[in-house]
C-alpha cells in the first residue's frame, strides 16, 4: 500500500471515530475516490485498536471504577444498550447488508445530518447530573440508535449523542456514556475483523509489520486529538456544525454512487 494512502486511512479512521461524521462511511468514500482496493483486514485491526486504547486512555478513570465495582447501573445500562446493538450488527450481517452500503451511505450522511440538527433544535431540558443516572429507557434508546450506525454514512458517536440529548441529558455526560459504549462496540469490531482472516499466512500481502505499527501509534495520536475536539465542541454546544459538513459529503457520495 502506497505510503500517504495509508496516512490518509489512519487521519480518516481516528478523526472519524469521535466526530460526529461516521469513519465507516468516510473510509468507504475515500477508498473509493483513491481506488484502494485489496484486503484491508489486517489494517482495519491496527485501526480498531488504537481508537479503542484512545477511549480507555481518555476514560481510564471511569472504567477503573468500573473495573474495580463492575456491578452498578452504570455497567448494567451499557451492556443493554450493547447487546441491542449486538441484534441490529447480527441482522446486518444476516441478511448481507453490504452490498448495498455503496448506494445508501451518502444518504446515511444526511441522516446523521439530520440527527445533529434534531439534538439541538428539540433538545430537552437537562435533568441528568451524572452518567450512572441516565434512565434504562435512555439506554434502550441509545442501543436502538447505535444499532442503525452499523450502516456506513450514519455516526456512532453523532446518533448515540444526539439521542440522549433528545432524551434531556447533559452534552458531557452524554458524550461520556457513548464513549464508553464505544469501548465494546470497538472491542466487538476488533474481534469480528480478527475472525475474518482466514489466513494469516497472507495478512501482511498488502502491508508490512512496520506500517502496521506506524498505522497504530498515528492512528491513535490522532484518535486523542479527535475525542478532545469532540468533547469542547459539546461544551461549546457546536456540535451540531458538523451537520453542514454532513450535507455537503452526503451529496458528494451520493454523487458518486450514481456516477
Amino acid at each position: 500500500m502506497n505510503f500517504w494512502f495509508l496516512v490518509i486511512l489512519c487521519l480518516i479512521q481516528g478523526l472519524s471515530e469521535f466526530l460526529p461524521v461516521s469513519s465507516s462511511g468516510h473510509l468507504l468514500l475515500f477508498e473509493n475516490i483513491l481506488g484502494i482496493d485489496g484486503n484491508l483486514l489486517l489494517l482495519n485491526l491496527f485501526l480498531h485498536l488504537a481508537t479503542l486504547c484512545a477511549v480507555v486512555i481518555v476514560y481510564r478513570k471511569i472504567i477503573w471504577k468500573l473495573l474495580k465495582k463492575p456491578f452498578q447501573p452504570l455497567t448494567y445500562k451499557l451492556i443493554i444498550s450493547t447487546l441491542i446493538t449486538l441484534i441490529f450488527a447480527f441482522t446486518y450481517e444476516i441478511f448481507c447488508i453490504d452490498k448495498y452500503v455503496g448506494k445508501i451511505y451518502g444518504f446515511c450522511f444526511l441522516i446523521t445530518a439530520v440527527l445533529l440538527f434534531a439534538a439541538y433544535k428539540f433538545q430537552k431540558k437537562s435533568s441528568i447530573v451524572k452518567v450512572g443516572e441516565i434512565s434504562y429507557k435512555s439506554s434502550c434508546i441509545v442501543g436502538i440508535v447505535q444499532g442503525f450506525a452499523v450502516l456506513p454514512g450514519i455516526s456512532r458517536s453523532g446518533s448515540t449523542i444526539s439521542a440522549l440529548l433528545l432524551c434531556g441529558n447533559d452534552e458531557t455526560e452524554a458524550a461520556e456514556f457513548s464513549f464508553l459504549l464505544s469501548v465494546p462496540i470497538i472491542l466487538g469490531g476488533f474481534v469480528f475483523e480478527l475472525i475474518k482472516i482466514d489466513d494469516f499466512s497472507n495478512v501482511f500481502s498488502m502491508i508490512s509489520p512496520l506500517m502496521c505499527v506506524f498505522a497504530f501509534v498515528f492512528t491513535f495520536l490522532v484518535s486523542i486529538i479527535s475525542l478532545k475536539i469532540t468533547l469542547k465542541m459539546l461544551k461549546n454546544k457546536k456540535f451540531n456544525y458538523f451537520a453542514i459538513y454532513l450535507i455537503l459529503i452526503g451529496i458528494v457520495a451520493i454523487t458518486l454512487s450514481f456516477i
